[in-house]
């Protein structure tokens, strides 16, 4: 059965959404990133980081790690829209930070994101996100400095 337009313009929401996320984090637009969530999302990021009940928290949370950090680049890819009742979605995360005072030195993650959604009048938010983080590790070998 072939997608409806609907269907199409549901996924670009939410493709646009998540990309929102990111690309906040490394431009660090933490009133962009602070879009994206529903003011009493449930973010559990795992014995890792976290987990809050609150965006503005949350938001503040990422505002302070990222404070820090030199340059990053996040990724998010295979976004899987869910069928069903709940409007969900699955998105693989890739990311790579920078240390600021030495950008031979950096941390890679990856994880995947099981994110549901909520429209809102502002548009689609994010209401609940369980991140499964999969890597996280510290790198000394960045041969791209200075390029």
């Amino acid at each position: 059965m072939s997608p409806t337009t609907a269907d199409l313009v549901l996924r670009a929401e939410i493709e646009e959404l998540v990309t929102r996320y990111a690309t906040a984090i490394d431009h660090r637009d933490w009133d962009l990133f602070r879009s994206v969530f529903a003011d009493d999302a449930r973010i559990d990021y795992g014995p890792l980081m976290g987990t809050w009940d609150d965006a503005d928290v949350f938001t503040d949370f990422m505002r302070q790690v990222h404070a820090p950090a030199g340059r990053s680049i996040h990724r998010m890819t295979n976004i899987t829209v869910k069928p069903g009742d709940v409007l969900a979605a699955v998105t693989y995360g890739d990311s790579i930070i920078l240390e600021a005072a030495n950008e031979a030195n950096y941390d890679h993650g990856a994880a995947s994101y099981d994110d549901t959604f909520v429209r809102t009048e502002t548009g689609l938010k994010i209401s609940s996100r369980t991140t499964r983080v999969v890597l996280f590790e510290k790198l000394t070998t960045n041969i791209a400095i200075g390029l």
